[in-house]
């Protein structure tokens, strides 16, 4: 795997698209401004259905609730956007960092997690019956999904902390000092 994240960072150096833009004065942060606006966007909106179908709020019916999805999701784009946009201005401080390996594989599981329930119990919450209350099943896939989303929010924090060290102008030797 290592000699893949050397390839890869090396490609993403050569051919990224946005790191001139993003090395401007403003640009950077304007992206990481923006990055925040998805996240309580996509937070804010995914968490309180989360929420929901934990049961609190009850006597909010369930659909008033999954119609702020949207919104949600836009923010999960915005956040894809922007999030690209830093990891191919600095891909070496990304994809050698463990935090990030983390933030991807929570978002793998919150995005197998989201596919579950619209596979397994979307019909059943929005049931009649379900208005008010919803199955087990839908329960647990509401808690996973806070976890997930949790994750990706700390290593996401994390990932300034784990900053690993420049890494593209060195032998492929040294690499093993830099990345993991």
């Amino acid at each position: 795997m290592h000699d893949a994240q050397v390839w890869l960072v090396h490609y993403i150096v050569a051919h990224s698209p946005v790191a001139d833009l993003m090395r401007t004065a403003w640009a950077w942060p304007i992206a990481e401004s923006l990055h925040f606006l998805g996240l309580s966007l996509l937070i804010g909106t995914v968490g309180a259905f989360d929420l929901r179908l934990l049961g609190i709020g009850r006597r909010i019916p369930i659909a008033v609730m999954h119609r702020f999805i949207p919104w949600g999701i836009a923010g999960f784009v915005v956040n894809v956007c922007t999030g690209l946009c830093f990891l191919l201005t600095d891909p070496d401080q990304y994809i050698y960092n463990p935090s990030f390996h983390f933030k991807l594989l929570f978002l793998m599981i919150a995005g197998v997690n989201a596919s579950m329930f619209y596979l397994t119990s979307y019909r059943q919450v929005f049931t009649g019956a379900a208005v008010y209350d919803v199955p087990r099943r839908a329960k647990v896939i509401a808690a996973v999904s806070l976890c997930a989303w949790m994750g990706v929010i700390t290593c996401g924090r994390l990932l300034t902390f784990y900053r690993p060290a420049p890494c593209r102008d060195q032998p492929t030797t040294m690499l093993l000092v830099c990345a993991p």
